[in-house]
């Protein structure tokens, strides 16, 4: 919600149709509230529809658990997970414990609905899985039926001050939903959806918008892990 005064500044400084300059004073005037360049896709990568993918890494540990880099909330998000843990289904020591390993250290978050479908997998299908509160009251947000039901098995979700916005939400729901645990340290505590307005061809107004929710879960100053572990012991 803008400041009231905005307005009338507006249309002070601002000639009707600059849009990039009703964006500017909004930027500076809304606490974070900021203005975020587009970045187009070169020829090549539209020629060949290349999609950058959001798992990065797949790996067994020593330990014969499965981890996952979970980087980004990408288109495919989902689909890479589920296919992830589809091909590697049997662990490379015969007999050896079922455990996922979700790497979310270097997830700063992204798409809230994508997040909601990876989510997904893991929980199935619930209702009021999140909140979402703001100036007109709070709302109930599900999480959708999964692209595929993966097997339940025991889930480790690694978390650090680089694991922000809809990365902590997705790390909290597993929590509260799939029993998993979280692992490394708190994490950056942006417990807000933001809205990104059209300003022009190159930018975007990212606007802070309603506030997430997870009930049972404490977002607002960052997730707490239940077991604190260094970046070299993980």
């Amino acid at each position: 919600m803008l400041p009231a005064a905005l307005g009338p500044a507006i249309e002070r400084r601002c000639a009707p149709a600059d849009s990039g300059c009703a964006a500017r004073l909004i930027a500076g005037s809304l606490p974070a509230a900021r203005l975020v360049r587009v970045s187009h896709p070169d020829t090549d990568t539209i020629r060949r529809a290349y999609t950058r993918p959001s798992v990065t890494a797949v790996r067994w540990r020593e330990d014969s658990a499965l981890v996952l880099v979970l980087a980004r909330f990408g288109r495919t998000a989902d689909r890479e997970i589920a296919d992830a843990v589809v091909a590697h289904a049997h662990a490379p020591t015969p007999g050896a414990t079922a455990r996922l390993v979700l790497d979310l250290r270097g997830n700063g978050g992204g798409d809230f609905d994508r997040m909601r479908r990876v989510a997904s997998l893991f929980t199935g299908p619930r209702e009021g899985a999140i909140r979402l509160r703001g100036t007109d009251g709070a709302r109930e947000v599900a999480l959708p039926a999964p692209l595929r039901a993966l097997e339940r098995v025991a889930l480790d979700v690694l978390i650090g001050p680089g694991t922000a916005s809809s990365a902590e939400v997705l790390a909290a729901l597993l929590r509260r939903h799939a029993g998993a645990r979280l692992i490394g340290a708190r994490t950056r505590g942006k417990d807000r959806l933001t809205r990104l307005v059209p300003v022009d061809h190159d930018w975007r107004l990212a606007i802070p918008a309603e506030r997430i929710e997870v009930p049972g879960e404490a977002l607002v100053r960052g997730l707490v892990p239940d077991i604190e572990a260094a970046p070299g012991r993980l």
